[in-house]
């Protein structure tokens, strides 16, 4: 509950927690992800009436259904941006030429469920919390929420979820939308995030926003490819052949990890020192392999283009304009190329993505 006049919020406490990671046994998993998906079946069933009337906005067709809510991350990423991101661009075009069917009957879909974003204790679900995304969406749409968060807190039976709900609320899986949703759940970190990256706050994650902005690219290819029946190369990378530079860069992560880690007794800061230690893994593969990858990104932009471009970010640009004039028949063709773009990003930060480091999509069945 809230208050504007005394200005003042009054919370509750709950206990539990919400690392699926942390559940030991398969059983346990398994208690939790059946209880969760009665607790979302429940939600579910409220009318959308209810929330109509105090104000949710009601989608009337595909476009709404998926365009109102894409349209906001577009507004906090496309005026923020320095520099396009083509990636970007081609996925959210992509959404829009292949709207999927209104649901039979809208629901209030979380926008970030998952695990993570519940607490339980003895294997149930003790509160359902961080519902600022909440709105009238495809009950399809929850379930790829579910798989994207399944990314970050591995459940180890995800098509078990996708069970539970469909017995629980009768309301038969679409794994066809599941796969199309899943797009948008891996898109909107990039969205979120290109701007942040672009201007790095140094005071911030910094390093932790690359990794995550790196991850969700190539989630996001990966969950079209999936989408429209693709099946994705292996991608060439290079390997380092710097002895010197490597042996520089050994020098400096020695120093810090055991000269000064160990000696850092306020958490913060041995946070922060941990986050540049990932900051420096991206500047060690830049140093390493950032030449032959710059190659490797031109020749590809110039097969796209018709043309070789003088530098990246000059290649950058003209595929944003060639990805906004292109129809569909080019779909497959930009698709693998920033397949291949996508994985040259994650080579530069290997040794620093973290969490997301060889974090993949779950299989729906």
């Amino acid at each position: 509950a809230a208050s504007a006049d005394p200005n003042a919020a009054i919370l509750g406490f709950v206990e539990g927690v919400n690392d699926f990671t942390r559940l030991g046994s398969a059983a346990e998993r398994d208690a939790v992800a059946r209880d969760f998906a009665r607790v979302m079946a429940r939600w579910h069933a409220i009318p959308p009436e209810k929330f109509a009337e105090i104000g949710l906005f009601v989608p009337a067709d595909p476009e709404q259904l998926v365009g109102h809510d894409l349209a906001v991350w577009e507004r906090g990423h496309f005026p923020l941006i320095t520099e396009p991101v083509p990636l970007v661009t081609f996925a959210c075009q992509w959404l829009r030429r292949n709207l999927p069917a209104m649901p039979e009957r809208l629901v209030l879909v979380q926008g970030d469920t998952g695990p993570g974003q519940f607490l339980f204790r003895d294997g149930r679900v003790q509160a359902v919390v961080d519902w600022e995304l909440g709105a009238l969406g495809d009950p399809m749409r929850e379930l790829a929420h579910i798989r994207t968060r399944d990314v970050w807190y591995p459940t180890g039976n995800l098509p078990h979820w996708f069970r539970y709900y469909s017995e629980f609320s009768g309301t038969p899986l679409d794994e066809h939308k599941i796969r199309y949703y899943s797009v948008i759940g891996m898109l909107t970190t990039a969205l979120a995030l290109g701007p942040v990256v672009q201007k790095l706050n140094p005071r911030d994650e910094h390093a932790e926003w690359l990794a995550q902005d790196v991850w969700s690219k190539c989630a996001t290819v990966e969950a079209i490819a999936e989408a429209m029946g693709v099946t994705l190369d292996p991608v060439p990378l290079p390997v380092a052949d710097r002895p010197y530079v490597q042996a520089l860069f050994d020098t400096l992560q020695e120093n810090l990890e055991q000269e000064q880690l160990p000696y850092i007794d306020d958490s913060f800061r041995q946070h922060r020192l941990q986050m540049d230690l990932r900051l420096l893994a991206r500047l060690r593969n830049q140093a390493q392999i950032g030449p032959e990858l710059e190659e490797l990104e031109l020749a590809d932009l110039g097969g796209i283009l018709g043309r070789r471009p003088r530098s990246t970010a000059e290649g950058q640009r003209a595929l944003e304009a060639l990805v906004r004039a292109a129809g569909t028949e080019r779909d497959e063709e930009l698709l693998r190329y920033f397949h291949r773009h996508a994985r040259r990003e994650e080579a530069l930060m290997q040794g620093g993505m973290g969490r997301a480091a060889g974090a993949r999509a779950s299989p729906i069945s």
